[in-house]
């Protein structure tokens, strides 16, 4: 995402990835996510490392979204000053990025 290092700070931790692999983490950092007409200030968790996705969005956000998600239909409901916003997840692009992340 080309983040400055001077923008990544805290401590670094030790990372187990969704395939058993570990590695440092950089540090953390914080940015703004909008989503649905609504901006929350998040602390994100930097790796040096390559994926399909520059950032997971965890449970301290869907929490502090006060959102409900459903994997099986693959979106995110979130109260909005506009009313209830609803995410839709795209499931071709899903099978991309599992497929470049599975072991072959």
């Amino acid at each position: 995402m080309e983040i400055p290092d001077n923008r990544i700070g805290g401590v670094k931790m030790l990372l187990t990835g969704f395939a058993g692999e570990t590695t440092i983490s950089l540090g953390t950092i914080q940015l703004p996510v909008i989503a649905g007409g609504v901006e929350k200030i998040v602390d994100f968790v930097v790796v040096d490392r390559k994926a399909p996705f520059h950032a997971i969005l965890g449970r301290p956000w869907i929490h502090t979204m006060k959102a409900v998600a459903s994997t099986y239909h693959q979106c995110i409901k979130f109260p909005s000053p506009n009313g209830i916003q609803t995410i839709r997840g795209c499931q071709s692009a899903s099978r991309i990025c599992y497929a470049k992340e599975s072991p072959q």
